[in-house]
């Protein structure tokens, strides 16, 4: 019964940060390039009310899929979060009144049945994570923290390397999240405190880099890179990292395969762009 209230937490979740996703880009994309990376491109966005509302559908999704991952495994939540590529699909077609076609519909019967198949195969929950598992995510957090100013200074503020730089941002702060929920549980604090300073460094690097993503890159290609590598990278690392492999795994990577699939089939569709890009 966990999983599948983290599954719902984790479609609640999606749906509020698809919702903040396509508000924030059309800002994003009304600010100079030159600002590409640079803390001034936030200082510029949070003066505008129509981002600060998306921000705070960002704010309040996070706290539900730390719910989720505190319930389920991240090898469970993490794929669930491409439910948001289908709630950006259903704003394109009603708000937009966009028709749908055989490659969306696809796409949606793709993630749905990956879903369905995580919740038996997936690991029931987070494992222990070693020692070595906790550096391994500690290092990600801090080089993907310090990635939107190593990315200004190679003079590659293009859409490609902040669009991977996004995607593997938000992965790690489901990691990060995870960890946090397993210290909390625990009630050790200490880890917990420094384990929300990852999830924050992370999570404003992440935003930083997206919002240049969109700003410099059309959504079809920004999107299904983000949501892919956001969905599949920390489900394919957390069974390793926190020693807990999955029950079925065969069919374990066969449903993050076909997740992986429909998020590229609906991220690069033009109903789901036109929803960004509204």
């Amino acid at each position: 019964m966990g999983a599948v209230f983290a599954v719902l937490l984790a479609m609640g979740a999606a749906a509020l940060y698809a919702v903040s996703s396509s508000v924030q880009a059309l800002e994003a994309r009304r600010t100079p390039r030159s600002t590409a990376l640079r803390v001034s491109l936030i200082v510029r966005l949070v003066r505008r009310p129509v981002w600060l509302a998306g921000a705070a559908a960002g704010t309040i999704a996070w706290p539900m899929q730390a719910g989720a991952l505190a319930l389920g495994s991240v090898g469970l939540v993490q794929p669930s979060l491409g439910f948001g590529l289908i709630v950006l699909l259903v704003l394109g077609a009603t708000l937009l009144h966009e028709r749908l076609g055989a490659r969306e519909l696809g796409g949606v019967l793709a993630i749905a049945a990956a879903i369905v198949v995580l919740g038996w195969a997936a690991p029931h929950e987070t494992g222990r994570y070693s020692s070595a598992g906790a550096l391994v995510v500690v290092t990600g957090a801090i080089a993907f923290a310090a990635a939107p100013a190593l990315l200004r200074h190679l003079d590659l503020a293009a859409g490609l390397p902040t669009s991977i730089a996004a995607g593997l941002g938000w992965a790690w702060l489901g990691l990060a999240t995870s960890l946090l929920d397993v210290s909390i549980a625990n009630h050790h604090w200490l880890d917990a405190f420094l384990w929300a300073l990852a999830v924050g460094a992370t999570s404003w690097a992440a935003l930083l880099a997206e919002m240049t993503s969109l700003q410099t890159w059309p959504a079809t290609r920004a999107v299904p890179i983000a949501f892919g590598l956001e969905m599949i990278v920390p489900a394919v690392l957390d069974p390793i990292l926190a020693q807990a492999p999955p029950p079925h795994p065969f069919a374990f990577g066969a449903a993050l395969v076909v997740a992986a699939g429909g998020a590229l089939v609906l991220g690069t569709s033009p109903v789901v762009a036109r929803a960004v890009e509204r």
